[in-house]
C-alpha cells in the first residue's frame, strides 16, 4: 500500500479529508483520492478421492517453512478463477478447474496492508503432484491430520470448506 505525500495526478500535496464515510487522504487542486484497498489473493482448495485437503508447504516468505492453501496474487488481467487455476499449477503441477467458492476472508499485511483472500475449490482429474514455484513441498491431510497453518484466512477457509462439504 502507498501512502502517497503528492498527488499522482498534477502532484499537489495531499490533504487530510473526509470521502466516501471515511478519513482518506485527497487533492484539494484536482480532486484524486488515495483509496487504500486490499490486494485481491485466490486460495485453492482441492480434495483427492478420500476427502484429504491438499496443502503445500511455503519455499518463500511470509511464513517459509510452514504449510499452506496453494494460492497467490491475482493478476491485473486475470479473474480469480484464472489466477487459482495459474497459481495451482505453478505450486503443484495440477491442472485444475474451478468450482464452488468457498469463503473470502481479509488478512492484515505487513507488506500489503490488506490482502483479500478469495476461497475457490477446484476440481482436479489427475491428482499427481510435481512441487514448483514458491512451494517446498505439497501434500494431501485428512482434516483430523492437518498441521499448523500459520495464515488465519487459510485456516478459517479450510473450516468454511470442511463444515460446508460435510453438511447434508
Amino acid at each position: 500500500m502507498i501512502n502517497y505525500k503528492y498527488c499522482p495526478m498534477c502532484r499537489s500535496a495531499l490533504v487530510q479529508g473526509h470521502s466516501d464515510g471515511r478519513d482518506r487522504f485527497l487533492c484539494s487542486s484536482c480532486g484524486w483520492i488515495n483509496y487504500l484497498n486490499p490486494v485481491p489473493v485466490v486460495a485453492c482448495i482441492v480434495k483427492d478421492e478420500k476427502g484429504s485437503l491438499l496443502l503445500i508447504e511455503r519455499a518463500v516468505e511470509p511464513c517459509k517453512g510452514h504449510w499452506a492453501l496453494p494460492g497467490g496474487f491475482v493478476e491485473l488481467d486475470e479473474t480469480i478463477e484464472i489466477a487459482g487455476a495459474r497459481e495451482l499449477e505453478e505450486e503443484t503441477g495440477l491442472k485444475g478447474k474451478a468450482g464452488t467458492l468457498v469463503g473470502v476472508h481479509l488478512q492484515e499485511s505487513e507488506t500489503y496492508g490488506y490482502v483479500m483472500i478469495v476461497g475457490m475449490e477446484f476440481q482436479v482429474k489427475d491428482l499427481k503432484l510435481s512441487v514448483g514455484d514458491d512451494a517446498s513441498d505439497a501434500r494431501f491431510f485428512p482434516a483430523e491430520d492437518m498441521p499448523e497453518v500459520p495464515f488465519k484466512s487459510h485456516k478459517k477457509l479450510i473450516q468454511d470448506y470442511l463444515r460446508t462439504s460435510s453438511s447434508p
